[in-house]
């Protein structure tokens, strides 16, 4: 069984540390290089935008660069990318410790996903008293959201009731599950649906917490949107046709994961979809509310999350003239 056990964590741990994927070489096509967090159903539209060469309609020889253990945000301030798809998390952590240069042009979606998986015999929340949960990075969204929902809703204090213990990415933390490394570790698609096939138990599920939150947005520098606006425009232009693809041609969007997701058996490939498009915004608008939620649950672990400005942090104004124009209802419509 342990043998069984490590083949099908090892197929979600078979990826190198950065992907280049080229949108290819047209010659009147302005070249951007946009980066990525993580590997997930998410991250779908973006690789069928790469795949389908759809930066080329609105000028743009796209490539994407996978952060690896670096934090996206640090591709975005270093200058090595414009353009960053990520969680919100980088941004507003930014905002609340005084460093406004980051600004949130679309949200794509506004809700946490997954859930603490746990050894099977942990079977309650309670249980996690005295444990080890294991965590992305420091600032990502798995510390950031593990932290609130210990505090907030079980009533535990994390690093004195429970040790967090820092596991980096989120297929790492399934494999020191099961080693027995970590106690309970958070997951999401379509990770959780492996932790659920190798046994191990769904303890706290975050979508029935029903937490808003910014979790997938694009992110840039305000410099950026104020000195070249045409170029986020254009980018959200050809997201946002890649997130219509993915809506509705689900066989090209289950081929592109199968690739992207490597290891993924059809069954999860199927149930990840399935999840991924329920929740993902056609008008990929961020909203004030989702980042006042947002805010609100970073204040357990930056207190002066409480009073930093919300408005600052979202420029909802890309989005807005794009669907005022017409152009994602014409989409729709084709």
């Amino acid at each position: 069984m342990a043998g069984k056990k490590s083949r099908i964590v090892f197929l979600f741990l078979a990826l190198p540390v950065v992907f280049v994927f080229d949108a290819s070489t047209a010659t009147q096509a302005d070249p951007l290089t946009v980066g990525y967090a993580s590997f997930s159903g998410h991250y779908a539209p973006m690789w069928i935008a790469v795949e389908d060469r759809l930066g080329q309609k609105y000028g743009l020889d796209l490539k994407v660069v996978y952060a690896g253990r670096m934090r996206p945000q640090q591709l975005l301030v270093s200058g090595e990318v414009p353009i960053v798809i990520a969680t919100g998390s980088g941004a507003l952590t930014s905002h609340i410790l005084g460093v406004r240069d980051q600004v949130i042009v679309a949200n794509f979606i506004n809700r946490v996903g997954g859930a603490i998986y746990s050894k099977a015999d942990i079977k309650s929340p309670e249980e996690l008293r005295g444990k080890i949960v294991g965590i992305g990075r420091a600032g990502s969204i798995s510390d950031t959201i593990v932290r609130y929902v210990l505090r907030a809703k079980l009533g535990l204090v994390p690093d004195r009731d429970v040790k967090l213990f820092v596991v980096g990415e989120p297929s790492l933390g399934l494999q020191f599950l099961e080693r027995g490394i970590v106690d309970a570790v958070p997951l999401s698609m379509p990770l959780n649906l492996a932790a659920r096939k190798l046994g191990f138990r769904e303890l706290v599920n975050y979508e029935k917490l029903g937490i808003a939150y910014p979790s997938n947005t694009v992110t840039t520098l305000k410099q950026t949107a104020s000195k070249n606006p045409e170029l986020i425009e254009r980018f959200l232009k050809t997201l946002i046709e890649g997130i219509h693809i993915f809506k509705t041609q689900k066989e090209k969007s289950l081929a592109v994961m199968r690739k992207n997701l490597r290891g993924g058996s059809e069954e999860v490939l199927e149930e990840t979809y399935q999840n991924t498009v329920g929740e993902m915004e056609s008008v990929p608008t961020p909203q004030l509310e989702v980042i006042k939620s947002g805010l609100d649950l970073l204040s357990l672990q930056y207190p002066q999350a409480k009073q930093t400005d919300p408005n600052p942090i979202f420029d909802p104004s890309f989005v807005r003239r794009i669907e005022q124009s017409g152009f994602i209802a014409a989409l729709y419509k084709k």
